[in-house]
């Protein structure tokens, strides 16, 4: 775990991997997204039942975001690993 190794020995194993913040290939994916990613081959599908979610895949993640155009804003709903991310 990324971070983990600042933390007392005794509390290392109790802390949940999303605590310590996103893995960077997710920060990096999602900095794309922000920059405008027409170019760049991102894996992004939108989810069925028209509530106007995207999700981009990312490995084992799934990062579930929704685009404000009229306000030009990206805003991150959810990431997950892609076995808890539609078990919302």
């Amino acid at each position: 775990m990324r971070g983990a190794d600042r933390l007392p020995p005794r509390r290392r194993e109790s802390v949940k991997p999303a605590a310590l913040g996103p893995p960077p290939q997710i920060v990096s994916r999602i900095e794309l997204l922000a920059g405008g990613s027409a170019n760049h081959n991102l894996d992004i599908k939108r989810l069925a039942g028209g509530s106007g979610v995207l999700r981009l895949w990312v490995g084992d993640y799934r990062v579930l975001y929704s685009i404000d155009q009229a306000a030009d804003t990206l805003t991150i709903e959810l990431i997950r690993g892609r076995g808890d991310v539609y078990k919302r």
